[in-house]
């Protein structure tokens, strides 16, 4: 009963959406954002706790300040999924480097031979770059978790907009059937390396400073078909607004060892430090309530 109470309720929400212009969904996705995240609030507390693990150096005043502009981020992360799911956002228009973005697709089309590992976070608006991706010609599949928390909205709004651009979602428990049929066809996939996965499908490196797991996922498709593995980030400037960053791809297989384990150990800690370094640049822009050190805890009390 809960799941489909939900369900109708977030369909509402959309339908009523339609009729707001898009100065007032931004207003009301902060307003929202603040409610989730209000100051002295559990959520928080743990945005505040885990600056406060990444940036040791950073004053009180500092991390109140990112986490400020965390909250408002989110907020325009609320409003730009609403318009997205109504069909109300410009994509285009969203992309403050558009020749640039598109150069650099078709550099990666040109040199796609084995297929195309996208290397992806919780960061920015991940929804957006996925969509802009497939509208320059370069649709993917993205390896995800089994969807726990409301099976109506995933099978009936969410699936069914992201299959519209030609997208594909497959579980990760017995997804590596399909990457092959997908990297064979020159296709691409999209992992996230920020999630916590724990041993044995994930293995311990570094996260700011901090021991933390990491999907192996990665290093393991590189090792094992030889797909380019292209790290890309959709940076917001502005609520509605984007700079899509296409880097090279990562050739690194740790040839400096020949044990296979710390093999991939090292290339999963050089994704993980691209994923890091751009976080640096832009702290407001990645996920910091996700419980991404969970599971260290008593490995760094041991220290």
């Amino acid at each position: 009963m809960r799941e489909r109470l939900e369900y109708w309720g977030v369909r509402s929400a959309l339908g009523i959406s339609r009729l707001l212009p898009r100065s007032v969904l931004f207003g009301l996705g902060e307003w929202v954002a603040y409610r989730i995240f209000a100051p002295g609030s559990r959520r928080y507390r743990r945005v505040l706790e885990h600056l406060q693990l990444a940036f040791p150096g950073k004053s009180l005043q500092e991390h109140e300040a990112i986490a400020g502009e965390f909250i408002r981020n989110k907020g325009a992360f609320y409003a730009e999924i609403v318009l997205m799911l109504t069909g109300r956002f410009d994509y285009g228009a969203a992309v403050e480097n558009p020749q640039e973005a598109r150069s650099r697709i078709e550099e990666l089309k040109a040199r796609n031979q084995r297929g195309m590992l996208f290397l992806v976070s919780h960061y920015g608006n991940w929804e957006f770059l996925a969509q802009f991706f497939a509208l320059g010609g370069l649709p993917g599949t993205l390896v995800a978790k089994e969807q726990r928390k409301n099976r109506l909205i995933d099978e009936k709004i969410i699936q069914p907009y992201r299959r519209g651009f030609g997208h594909r979602v497959v579980e990760r428990k017995g997804a590596l059937r399909h990457i092959a049929r997908i990297f064979k066809n020159q296709e691409g996939v999209g992992m996230h390396i920020d999630q916590m996965i724990p041993p044995p499908n994930g293995v311990l490196i570094d996260f700011f400073g901090r021991p933390a797991y990491a999907s192996k996922s990665m290093a393991q498709l590189k090792l094992r078909f030889d797909p380019l593995v292209v790290p890309i980030f959709a940076t917001r400037t502005a609520p509605g607004r984007f700079r899509v960053e296409i880097f090279d791809p990562v050739e690194y297989t740790a040839p400096e060892t020949e044990d296979a384990e710390e093999k991939i150990r090292l290339m999963t800690q050089r994704y993980s430090d691209i994923l890091a370094e751009q976080i640096r640049k832009h702290p407001a822009q990645w996920e910091w309530n996700y419980k991404r050190w969970r599971g260290t805890e008593d490995l760094v009390k041991s220290e």
